[in-house]
């Protein structure tokens, strides 16, 4: 029968995951106290979370299916994120490259993921780069129609010309 204490650890990590939007598995155990604090500031900033507990009491919160791809052993952190996943695991990512964390595995949208799969999400842009991304990608024509128009008039007739005889050339 499990205690008092680990009961209301078990409450407490089930609400963080109900409300998470992706969960990454972590092995945060290579991490001295300076570097955890700096961690865990980092993933406030990016709108996760991040919950230490025996694996016993974390994989009773988490879907099953969890427990074959990452297997309970040992303290293991569990970062839940919020809106923008990448951005949360790109703090990860961070520590993966420096070798102080090791990816176990996750969950996003229900879905259970490797350490593999769990990987590539700290590879895609966050929100904000993606925004700029699509803004950039619209915005090109337009800037390319202003630089036209700002030319002398003289060069623009030239260009007109050299457009209509090239789709004059296709049509043929």
């Amino acid at each position: 029968m499990p205690s008092l204490i680990k009961e209301l650890m078990l409450v407490e990590i089930a609400a963080v995951v109900k409300a998470a939007n992706a969960i990454i598995l972590i092995d945060a155990s290579k991490l001295n106290a300076g570097d955890a604090i700096t961690f865990r500031s980092k993933l406030r900033k990016s709108g996760a979370k991040y919950k230490m507990a025996k694996a016993a009491v974390l994989y009773r919160a988490l879907p099953a299916e969890l427990a074959k791809v990452a297997p309970p052993k040992g303290p293991i952190g569990l970062v839940c994120t919020g809106e923008d996943i990448a951005a949360a695991a790109k703090v990860i990512n961070e520590l993966v490259k420096e070798e102080k964390i090791i990816l176990r595995g996750g969950v996003l949208e229900g879905k259970v993921l490797d350490a593999k799969a769990a990987k590539t999400l700290a590879d895609l842009p966050t929100r904000e780069q993606a925004a700029a991304m699509v803004i950039r990608v619209l915005n090109a024509p337009v800037v390319q129609l202003v630089r036209i128009l700002n030319v002398k008039p003289t060069e623009l007739v030239r260009v007109i010309k050299v457009a209509s005889e090239a789709g004059g050339e296709a049509a043929k």
